[in-house]
């Protein structure tokens, strides 16, 4: 969401035939000014995040074109789709279909079972904690935008052309989530209500997503000016999207090899023009978690103002701080490292930033992270916000703050481009540069000269591992175990003291299964 606007639904207009359009009031804050407009949206497309995107009537087919005639109208579209990406991924459910990766792990009892049915790999349809229907509202906002754009006549080609590539970005993004997640998938790309809409192929999402991804890239600027400065999606956060897209289609589901090459002329495209991006490696790997909104290692990032009046979801960020806080100093324990993932963890200042290893439940009090409750290791990624002390880590803190989500980060790009060109071409130097300057912030050594191209490969992905650790939402450990066919073998280095694997993984459970009341709506799926 653009931080500075904010959106709310104030009513439902239901024909019983024909879906009809949703009146909502929209409050737009711009720098310190004020103003309502009256927009139309789709019915339980734009606002309702809890409700899955097939829980509707079938028999109609919704369009915007009379309602999109300006840019000002655009720009509310766009303020709708961002308000539905930050709340896909402003809490922890977004991470649930990743908790079988080797880097996190979760509790015991409570209310984590939906967390435990994937870190166990026994996941169901009936789990409650998927984002699947968060994800389909987020494709529904972008496709508004999509299918209307070219009615809002009344604006410049130019503003209609770079409306039309934020949306593209974000249904590709959303999608890449998706086909990760789930693999075989509805493919939804207008405003169409379907009961029987069948599986598209991940081939054929791939597919969308490389379009989706070309087309955001010739449309949007190199940068944005005024309040979408540094959150807007730009032309180099499209080129490292396709990157990391490509360099996932070259391995498994798909495993076509070619896009190795193509995944490293799109970093390269980035690394070459960083500085007319603005991107950059910060030089204290712990800088990039301070609650500082912005910084030139993003990207791209979803930004939050829980200060926004009137409160709403998508406002504030969950994921900071409470979730991966120990329930000594007033966490909830959603999830925290697997013990033998930390002590792989190459010891220096990124460790450091990375883990929570003593827990303090009061003043009097410190434990080591072998004393607590649960007697793992903690991340603290995504600790610091307003209000929060690490010198009184048990005083309470919202559990609602203005933390920023990184999406991609700069450090993507260059260890997208050190694998890719080494799959592609072999372990050349620049290949050698990209890597190690990740490593050399991270306080480790330069990686060996004269390293094959698998082991290079494998020193490349255990440095995203590293980097990345925690569940970072575009980099998550466990797409990297998917992709090389590595779930299995992960999944045999489990250390005693975690959950018990209650089901040995396969293949079968490499991607999430689509949730029960989706297929009861629609049996094709």
């Amino acid at each position: 969401m653009i931080k500075k606007y904010n959106v709310k639904c104030v009513a439902v207009l239901v024909d019983t035939d024909v879906l009809t359009t949703t009146f909502a009031l929209v409050k737009e804050k711009i720098v310190h000014m004020k103003k309502y407009i009256i927009y139309l949206f789709a019915l339980g497309i734009i606002f309702s995040s809890c409700s899955d995107f097939l829980d509707e009537d079938p028999k109609g087919k919704l369009t915007n074109s009379g309602s999109f005639k300006t840019a000002s109208d655009l720009e509310l579209g766009l303020v709708a789709m961002y308000n539905k990406v930050n709340g896909m991924y402003n809490e922890t459910n977004f991470a649930t279909v990743l908790m079988g990766g080797d880097d996190v792990t979760t509790r015991s009892g409570s209310n984590k079972g939906p967390f435990r049915e994937f870190d166990t790999f026994s996941a169901t349809d009936a789990n409650p904690r998927m984002s699947w229907g968060q994800a389909y509202a987020c494709v529904w906002a972008a496709n508004n935008v999509i299918v209307n754009y070219e009615y809002a006549t009344e604006a410049s080609e130019e503003e209609r052309l770079e409306a039309a590539g934020q949306a593209y970005f974000i249904r590709a993004l959303t999608y890449f989530y998706l086909v990760r997640g789930w693999n075989e998938l509805p493919l939804v790309t207008d405003l169409q209500f379907s009961f029987d809409i069948e599986k598209s192929s991940p081939e054929a999402v791939y597919e969308l997503i490389v379009e989706d991804l070309k087309n955001a890239e010739k449309y949007l600027p190199e940068a944005w000016e005024g309040v979408k400065k540094g959150v807007a999606p730009t032309k180099g956060a499209a080129k490292a999207q396709l990157a990391s897209v490509y360099l996932t289609m070259a391995g498994y589901p798909l495993k076509d090899e070619t896009k190795y090459a193509l995944a490293a002329q799109k970093a390269k495209e980035v690394i070459d023009n960083a500085a007319v991006y603005g991107y950059r490696l910060l030089d204290n790997f712990a800088d990039l978690w301070t609650r500082k909104q912005f910084n030139d290692e993003i990207v791209f990032g979803l930004f939050y103002d829980r200060n926004i009046a009137p409160w709403t979801w998508e406002n504030g960020n969950m994921r900071a701080p409470l979730p991966s806080k120990p329930e000594e100093e007033g966490g909830w324990d959603d999830y925290f490292a697997e013990i033998n993932f930390f002590n792989a963890f190459p010891e220096g200042p990124r460790k450091d930033a990375t883990f929570q290893t003593v827990i303090r439940p009061d003043a009097e009090t410190t434990l080591h992270w072998t004393e607590g409750v649960q007697k793992h290791p903690y991340y603290k990624k995504m600790r610091d916000m307003d209000g929060y002390n690490p010198d009184e880590p048990w005083a309470y803190v919202d559990w609602w703050s203005s933390r920023t989500n990184m999406v991609i980060r700069y450090a993507e790009v260059l260890l997208v481009y050190a694998e890719a060109q080494a799959m592609a071409a072999g372990p050349d130097q620049t290949a050698y540069d990209a890597v190690n300057v990740v490593r050399n912030r991270a306080g480790l050594e330069d990686l060996p000269d004269g390293l094959s191209k698998i082991a290079f490969r494998d020193a490349v992905v255990m440095e995203r591992a590293w980097e990345f650790a925690g569940a970072e939402i575009n980099t998550a450990r466990w797409y990297d175990l998917v992709r090389l066919e590595r779930v299995e073998e992960a999944a045999s280095n489990r250390h005693e003291s975690e959950l018990p694997i209650l089901n040995p993984p396969t293949k079968d459970d490499y991607f999430a299964p689509i949730p029960i009341g989706e297929k009861l709506i629609n049996p094709n799926l």
